[in-house]
């Protein structure tokens, strides 16, 4: 990708000199690192969709990103409505954002469904029983009931199943891939906030005004 960019200039982010080209490599290095440390801030990122005209906003567990193909990934119920609204509408936004850095980073994208394919069976091979209980409900994601519940039956609420029966799950278990088509970096400080873009589609970086 030959990207076109402004005339190189530089931010100084804790005493360290950045230029637009580094940013880009360091939101790429932060999405990494929230897609494999749970504890991390970009690891549950806001996702919106379309439904109806109307925008659809969760969070979501972020749990790959593949910066040398621009993709990032999160597992979902299939009966879920987002996975309906992304049928529809594949279009999808991600929102994220470290507090202790105060960096936000806006992710744009087109989405790919995986189902039943190589890439959903490999991450259901390593995915553990814990995340394995949420796709062992047999009420579908967002149906209404008359009392406060999880949707599990008891044994399964309390992890009190194995690995074979979780295989259960695996029919209801899909990954929702973004091809990455533009970032929007924000930098929020005291002195005066900065701003980039990355657009991947047009293979050009900006600095932008906040």
């Amino acid at each position: 990708m030959k990207i076109q960019k402004q005339p190189e200039q530089h931010i100084v982010l804790n005493q360290i000199s950045y230029t637009l080209e580094e940013i880009e490599k360091d939101c790429w290095i932060r999405l990494v690192n929230g897609a494999v440390k749970s504890r991390d801030a970009f690891h549950t990122p806001a996702v919106a969709t379309i439904s109806n005209g109307e925008v659809q906003m969760r969070t979501v567990v972020l749990r790959r990103a593949l910066p040398l193909i621009k993709v990032l990934r999160f597992h979902t119920d299939i009966r879920s409505n987002k996975w309906k609204e992304l049928e529809l509408t594949p279009a999808i936004s991600l929102l994220f954002y470290d507090a202790s850095s105060r960096i936000q980073l806006r992710v744009k994208g087109k989405v790919t469904l995986h189902y039943n394919d190589a890439i959903t069976l490999e991450a259901w091979k390593n995915t553990n029983l814990s995340s394995r209980r949420c796709y062992l409900t047999p009420f579908t994601p967002s149906s209404f009931s008359e009392t406060p519940t999880s949707g599990l039956p008891v044994e399964i609420e309390q992890e009190n199943f194995t690995l074979e029966e979780s295989e259960a799950g695996k029919q209801y278990f899909g990954i929702v891939s973004t091809q990455v088509e533009s970032i929007e970096w924000l930098w929020l400080n005291h002195a005066g906030h900065r701003r980039a873009f990355f657009d991947y589609v047009n293979e050009s970086y900006n600095w932008m005004i906040p």
